[in-house]
């Protein structure tokens, strides 16, 4: 067997009010002027009031950054770097959904790293190294779905030409994570359903992809369980606590299983986010029937696992899988998206995308035209 290479992740605080951990956990560290990154609706918050009063009450005088919101630009990562810069900012604080923490890690990045962003993407050859002091991160996640407090990732978009560019470096795990999932428990049911099926695809492609990580594969496992039993009631009866919590450890467990890999799905999701500014989780969630109808055949015993994983039995239980998928995003509002053109550059975008490299089986451009063709038929 060939030599493999495997990473896990960082410090994680869980549990309800771990929250107030942030002050001990800043002081630890010795931080006294922290950015702290998140998006103008979320600034607006009592909990987010809440979280900077404490702070400031603990001696801990933080510089909001509020401009991390809707997909992620490197508009947003360049004036990031400005504001730590001219308030002499020791660390940053990334409090959010996926656009606040991967703004929050890029500019973390560039504090101290020459050159352009974008020279940085992950698996350029020339890109430099990422080998410079970076920033103290502390990632506070706000929703349950994109998992980016626990990876090393940073996917940010061109402002002009919207492709997106994904940076990565296992430098760029936040040092600490505090999740709370009291913070999830205010958003809409809508991002409630979203950000949790991206979990879910998360977990799924993980498992699937083709690359040998066994450890991921049973995260992957335990995290398509706990989406499949909390995520419905997550979002129908926000308030409960043991649904919001597992959802928000199961979007972890999505970003750590996917270090193994990600598949079809994810570029379908991508390319739709690039070309008509769809939100990834919807994305994904759409994209998820056809996908996974692709890689059946391919799969076989790998679906059996997930069927059984759920409680299915009989025949057929890969379509059976499937089709259960389909049920939990009718039950959850999740049906659609208009105003989608298939056409060559929204096939071209998801086949230059990077995560059908590890997919069970090999996709064409041809088969993404047909994966998309299915998922947004011409009436």
């Amino acid at each position: 067997m060939s030599l493999s290479n495997f990473r896990f992740p960082t410090n994680i605080i869980f549990g309800v009010d771990s929250i107030k951990q942030l002050s001990p956990t800043l002081k630890d560290q010795n931080v006294r002027r922290p950015l702290f990154v998140t998006d103008k609706s979320l600034e607006t918050l009592d909990f987010v009031k809440e979280i900077l009063q404490g702070l400031s009450k603990d001696g801990i005088k933080s510089v909001v950054f509020s401009q991390a919101q809707g997909n992620p630009v490197k508009s947003f990562v360049e004036q990031g770097v400005e504001a730590y810069k001219k308030n002499h900012c020791d660390a940053l604080i990334m409090c959010g959904g996926g656009c606040a923490l991967d703004v929050g890690k890029a500019i973390a990045l560039m504090i101290h790293h020459p050159g352009d962003l974008f020279e940085y993407e992950d698996g350029k050859e020339d890109a430099p190294p990422v080998d410079q002091s970076i920033p103290y991160m502390v990632a506070i996640p706000t929703t349950a779905g994109t998992g980016s407090e626990v990876g090393g990732s940073s996917v940010i978009s061109d402002d002009q030409t919207k492709s997106k560019v994904i940076i990565w470096s296992p430098r760029l795990i936040p040092n600490s994570v505090i999740a709370d999932p009291k913070l999830t428990m205010s958003l809409p049911k809508m991002i409630t359903a979203a950000t949790g099926m991206d979990a879910l695809t998360h977990n799924i492609e993980a498992f699937l992809a083709k690359n040998y990580h066994p450890m991921c594969d049973g995260i992957a496992l335990e995290g398509i369980f706990m989406s499949f039993k909390h995520l419905k009631t997550a979002c129908l009866e926000p308030n409960d606590m043991e649904a919001r919590s597992a959802m928000l450890m199961a979007s972890m467990m999505g970003a750590v299983a996917f270090q193994k890999g990600l598949g079809v799905t994810h570029s379908c999701a991508h390319a739709l986010s690039t070309c008509y500014d769809v939100h990834h989780g919807l994305a994904n969630a759409i994209m998820l029937k056809s996908c996974l109808q692709f890689n059946l055949p391919s799969a076989q015993e790998k679906f059996v696992r997930m069927a059984h994983l759920i409680g299915l039995k009989g025949d057929q239980l890969g379509q059976a899988f499937i089709d259960e998928i389909e049920k939990l995003k009718q039950s959850i509002g999740i049906d659609g998206i208009k105003g989608i053109s298939v056409n060559d550059k929204l096939v071209q975008t998801a086949f230059d995308d990077v995560c059908h490299s590890n997919n069970p089986r090999v996709c064409t451009k041809d088969d993404f035209l047909t994966l998309f063709t299915q998922t947004f038929p011409t009436k």
